[in-house]
């Protein structure tokens, strides 16, 4: 049996776990989604009492599967590949676009439904750019998050601002950068942009930046990130392993309930760690490992190829 790997060849994550897999001598087949849309055909097909599929002109038995690693399925219009199309044609390319993920969520939801276990599923995948869902979801669990306020309402945002000392803003579904509310934030001209989109508003906590691997229920690897930036995926960082027996079992536990509140067999949770107190900020359902085991010397690569090769991989 092999284990199917789908994402982008180039990327780091399946290069990296791709190796640990071989290293276990475990055959893999990748669908590579940089060919996708247009350079690779993909088929699926109801006749009577009958469904067959077929990806990149190969039929698909979903017995040869062992398990399944969605990494990502692409076919984002922020992507470069798609820049100058989207700027042709930004309507018939979303259409163009969501139809083949139509097409393709609906052949790993097949996939899963005739026993191959896919990491992570892609109803779970969704919980990223449901930010709002996943905190409440964690408070609910005892979890603790920052105070946040999502929303779209200017003076829901005043009152949340006189209420909370020190907040940042930023993306609900993700793909930019926390930044600091300042006074000019809270004009009127500034706060009128809000009807173009919600934005989520969050408590500032100070802290030590920390990602937690989850995988299948357990804490495999942890890191600190080292940057002096608010956000630190806006400049140059560093990262230190931090060791089981130094990681806070507080912290370990709230990474561990968070990956099994928001159904999430394999995740990175990003954790600030201040003096006082800790908060979960989010669990990544396809998280970036592989820099990580590069610069700390973790080995979630290893760790999860373990997942996927695993006796217990089919349902």
């Amino acid at each position: 049996m092999t284990v199917l790997l789908i994402g982008p060849a180039s990327d780091p994550q399946i290069v990296a776990v791709t190796q640990a897999l071989e290293d276990r001598g475990v055959e893999t087949t990748l669908w590579n989604v940089d060919s996708w849309p247009g350079d690779e055909p993909v088929t699926v097909e109801q006749r009577v009492g009958n469904t067959r599929l077929a990806v990149q002109g190969e039929p698909v038995d979903p017995a040869e599967y062992r398990t399944a690693y969605l990494r990502d399925l692409g076919l984002d219009p922020r992507y470069p590949a798609f820049e100058d199309e989207f700027e042709d044609r930004p309507l018939s390319m979303l259409n163009q676009l969501r139809e083949y993920r139509g097409l393709l969520l609906s052949v790993v939801r097949w996939l899963s439904d005739h026993g191959v276990r896919v990491i992570n599923p892609p109803q779970a995948m969704s919980v990223h750019r449901l930010k709002p869902w996943q905190l409440s979801t964690l408070a609910a669990a005892g979890v603790p998050v920052p105070e946040t306020c999502s929303t779209n309402d200017p003076e829901a945002v005043r009152a949340f601002a006189d209420r909370v000392d020190g907040v940042i803003y930023k993306p609900i579904a993700g793909g930019g950068h926390a930044r600091p509310l300042e006074p000019s934030d809270l004009t009127d001209d500034r706060l009128s942009r809000l009807a173009n989109s919600p934005v989520q508003f969050q408590e500032r906590v100070d802290g030590e930046d920390v990602r937690v691997f989850v995988v299948d229920g357990e804490v495999v690897a942890a890191a600190r990130i080292v940057s002096d930036a608010l956000d630190y995926r806006s400049t140059d960082h560093d990262v230190e392993r931090i060791d089981r027996a130094e990681l806070d079992p507080e912290i370990e536990d709230a990474a561990i309930r968070t990956a099994d509140c928001l159904g999430l067999p394999f995740t990175g949770v990003d954790v600030i760690d201040a003096d006082d107190r800790f908060c979960v900020l989010e669990a990544n359902p396809s998280p970036m490992f592989a820099t990580f085991d590069e610069l700390a010397g973790t080995d979630v690569a290893g760790a999860l190829a373990t997942l996927l090769a695993g006796p217990d991989g089919r349902k």
